[in-house]
């Protein structure tokens, strides 16, 4: 782990450059912002160990694959919310999107194994990536998928069923 004065100058030194790449990356100040300040968190908290060489080169690699994360989930939720929608986006007062979110969870509880409602609940209610819920339930990374891309299609096939 770094010290203080080294985590410092590294800060000094690169935090602008990587806020700019992460700036690229994500589109958005405000994320950009978040994901350098928790590199250097992760660094101050010794999460992530610095190699001899080349050490600013292994923040910007960490950066990147942070934001890679980050742009991952945006683009599940993004697709999520557009296959759980009845039609193309619409204005529809928030009581009636409030029922409907209502009835798709009754149904995906009703309907859904166990284990695949557990697995949904983890991901949409709690946010926990694939690896926590994995590591939670004892199953591996691709079942999680597997729960998750059942769970979907059942939603689908109940509440969209033009999209098939």
């Amino acid at each position: 782990m770094l010290d203080k004065e080294e985590t410092e100058r590294l800060y000094r030194q690169q935090a602008e450059k990587m806020h700019q790449l992460a700036t690229t990356l994500l589109h958005d100040e405000e994320e950009a912002h978040d994901a350098v300040s928790e590199i250097f968190e992760r660094l101050t908290d010794g999460a992530i160990r610095l190699p001899a060489e080349k050490p600013e080169a292994y923040l910007f690699v960490c950066l990147r694959n942070l934001c890679l994360d980050q742009i991952r989930k945006l683009s599940l939720r993004e697709r999520i919310s557009r296959h759980l929608t009845l039609e193309t986006p619409s204005l529809i007062p928030v009581e009636t999107e409030q029922e409907l979110l209502a009835d798709m969870m009754t149904y995906a509880e009703e309907v859904m194994t166990p284990q695949t409602w557990r697995v949904f609940q983890l991901r949409y209610d709690e946010g926990l990536s694939y690896r926590h819920i994995s590591e939670q339930l004892g199953i591996s990374q691709v079942a999680v998928y597997k729960h998750l891309a059942q769970a979907l299609q059942m939603l689908r096939q109940q509440f969209n069923p033009k999209v098939r």
